[in-house]
Order: C-alpha cells, then structure tokens, then sequence
C-alpha cells in the first residue's frame, strides 16, 4: 500500500475530486485523513501578514488579569456547569 500528499491547484480541484470519488466507489483508494478547508481571512501567506496581525492584536486592549479570570469563570460555568 502507497501513501501520498498532494497539493492540487485550486482551479483543477473539482475536476481530481471527481476523479478521486469515482475511485473511492470503486473502492480502489481510501481517503485516511480529510482536511478542513480553512477560511481565507485564517489563511497567512507571508511574513508580512504575520507581522501586520501581530502588531493589530497587539493594540486591542487585553483583558487584566482580573477580568480573564472572571470571563473564564463565566465560561466554564456556563459550558461545563463547573465552578472554577
């Protein structure tokens, strides 16, 4: 058995998609792992675009240490019915 990655150009996707399902119903190959496809605004592609959201987060005003806790204890009380 032979494992392999791919990476397909998005133009060309719909078409080896098709052509990789006709083969999983013919039971030829099995998909082991499915990828979710991130959203393009999640998507880095350059150091400029990591460099340009670090510092954006870093002027957002942060939470003290006080309010976290209790935003944390909100949470987990309302999730998971535990007090912290």
């Amino acid at each position: 058995m032979h494992t392999i990655n791919l990476q397909i150009d998005e133009s060309f996707y719909p078409h080896f998609k098709a052509i990789i399902d006709s083969f999983v119903n013919d039971n030829k190959i099995k998909i082991l792992q499915k990828r979710e496809k991130f959203p393009r605004e999640l998507v880095i592609n350059s150091i400029e675009e990591v460099q340009r959201r670090v510092y954006a987060s870093e002027q957002e005003k942060s939470l003290s240490q006080e309010e976290y806790d209790i935003d944390m204890d909100i949470f987990f009380e309302r999730e998971f019915g535990v007090k912290r």
